[in-house]
């Protein structure tokens, strides 16, 4: 396995979603109260060894890594990341400084490889998610949950979906993202040779106080500055998008988590 500088990467690690940024980690908790559940639902009905070698990849701030420790205690759980500054405190885990656009592990190494919230964000993610297959271990698992931001696109909301076309285009230009990529999943699993794919969706709203509604908050709130300064939007649109977020009659569906699954062969 080869090892990259992640100071000389461009896209998601030096954007303002960099874990550099003040509010990341809070921005990344925000994220874990909304997605845990559904991605603990999903390992819960997967058929593992008992002793399992696991791979979470783009690990973040880590609460998925831990659970799986405490679900699986006799299996190896490796977390990686690009930047692993969250990662360092979370007792039971292997932590790798890892840039998976670049870097390679062993064929057939783990029982599961998981990504969450990772690929969509990353403009080499049909090799990467080729390659991860390689990873798995014949009769193991790769499981693979990103976000679809397809929602907030079709609100009948002017302004929230104004708001919500400009996040689309600032993590298009400043990241190279697809925020619709989520939304195809299944068949690129079934396209790599997988078999027994599933598929869960977890939508989330805005304007409701849920969790999903805290994190589209807290990630907005970051990228502030960057839609000022692309001219992506004004500060009247911001103030208006949070007044209509507070208002009481509002609630829309923002993004869609899309959990899907499928076994090497």
């Amino acid at each position: 396995m080869t090892i990259t500088d992640p100071a000389e990467e461009p896209g998601y690690t030096s954007s303002y979603l960099g874990d550099q940024h003040a509010g990341q980690l809070t921005r990344l908790r925000t994220l874990e109260c909304a997605f845990d559940p559904l991605s603990q639902e999903v390992f819960d009905q997967l058929d593992l060894p008992e002793k399992s070698a696991i791979l979470d990849l783009g690990a973040g701030a880590g609460s998925l890594a831990g659970w799986l420790t405490k679900r699986y205690p006799d299996a190896t759980v490796t977390a990686t990341d690009i930047d692993t500054r969250f990662l360092t405190d979370i007792p039971g885990i292997q932590v790798i400084t890892h840039n998976v656009a670049t870097d390679d592990f062993p064929a057939a190494s783990f029982d599961v490889v998981h990504a969450r919230a990772l690929l969509c964000h990353l403009t080499e993610r049909e090799d990467i998610l080729t390659r991860a297959v390689t990873w798995v271990r014949p009769g193991g698992w790769l499981v693979i949950e990103d976000i679809s931001l397809q929602p907030s696109l079709k609100t009948a909301s002017p302004l929230f979906r104004k708001v919500a076309q400009a996040g689309v285009t600032l993590l298009e230009q400043s990241i190279g993202s697809d925020m619709l990529w989520a939304d195809t999943l299944p068949g690129r699993l079934c396209d790599r040779g997988l078999s027994n794919i599933g598929c869960r969706t977890l939508e989330g709203r805005i304007g409701d106080n849920s969790p999903a509604d805290t994190f589209w908050a807290a990630t907005t709130s970051q990228a502030e500055q960057a839609l000022l300064k692309l001219g992506l939007l004004t500060q009247n649109d911001l103030d208006a998008m949070a007044n209509l977020r507070a208002a009481p009659e509002f609630t829309e569906a923002a993004l869609t988590l899309v959990s899907a699954w499928g076994q090497v062969s």
